[in-house]
């Protein structure tokens, strides 16, 4: 718990330290790219809690902090790294209530029930950026400092539609693939709809499909529905909100959370 006090002071000191430069004014929510600007930075910190019930065993809640950093490469490519730290004992740890914290990015793989998630690396290209059109290719890795974990890698094509001022579709395919023994490999489908409803405010529904290990014997379909709200602070500062909830007939994991992200040039 030590180190984990120790990383997030850490990662709060990057954030002050590279607030020194220049500030950038964000376009509205439903404008941004998928990508960041050149030589622009955003550190993401997230504050999230998940419930599972168990009835009639007691029901396990748990909580957890994301943590995550990213940089415009250039005018289309995009660096990031994040991490998570979870609080509580080994069942609350094992809702992993931290993935709640990583606000509007809902693919989390690879992980376990440590204290200190596995560091996840991504970098991100946006080769088509058309004015209602934009398509990225994205590749992530995981890597395995948690017991009982395995290296696990991700290749996804994010897919973004900016339909006129006040609306803005994000959605696409990934596949994540852990390097287990056997290995496997999920089939993610969300879809998010998001509405400017003013200069400063958006929100919207969030959903999508998970077909996890399709081909095996134990292959089943995960479906979601939840919400998310965001709030454009000052010119630099966003704030991040979200609930997630299972669609399914029995009772099953669910949460929510809420966080900043901090933008410098």
């Amino acid at each position: 718990m030590r180190f984990a006090a120790w990383y997030l002071a850490a990662f709060s000191a990057s954030a002050v330290t590279f607030a020194s430069g220049t500030v950038v004014a964000a376009p509205p929510w439903v404008d941004r790219h998928l990508t960041l600007p050149d030589a622009n930075w955003a550190f993401d910190v997230g504050l999230g809690v998940g419930h599972l019930p168990r009835d009639p065993a007691p029901d396990i809640s748990g909580a957890g902090v994301n943590a995550e950093m990213a940089v415009g490469v250039t005018e289309r490519v995009e660096l990031g790294v994040r991490t998570g730290i979870r609080f509580g004992d080994p069942l609350g740890r094992a809702i992993r209530a931290d993935e709640y914290g990583r606000l509007f990015d809902r693919q989390t793989f690879g992980t376990g029930a440590e204290v200190l998630a596995n560091p996840e690396l991504r970098v991100r290209g946006a080769p088509v950026r058309g004015r209602v059109v934009e398509l990225a290719l994205e590749g992530r890795v995981v890597l395995p400092f948690e017991d009982g974990t395995q290296a696990a890698v991700l290749f996804g094509l994010p897919l973004a539609f900016h339909l006129g001022d006040r609306v803005r579709l994000d959605t696409g395919a990934y596949v994540p693939v852990v390097f287990a023994r056997p290995a496997y490999f999920d089939i993610r489908l969300p879809l998010d709809v998001w509405i400017q409803v003013s200069r400063r405010v958006w929100l919207g529904p969030m959903t999508g499909v998970v077909l996890e290990r399709p081909g095996d014997t134990g292959s089943h379909t995960l479906a979601s529905l939840g919400f998310g709200f965001g709030y454009e602070i000052t010119h630099y500062l966003d704030f991040k909100a979200m609930v997630l909830f299972p669609v399914s007939d029995e009772p099953r994991l669910f949460g929510g959370g809420a966080g900043i992200q901090i933008r410098i040039e």
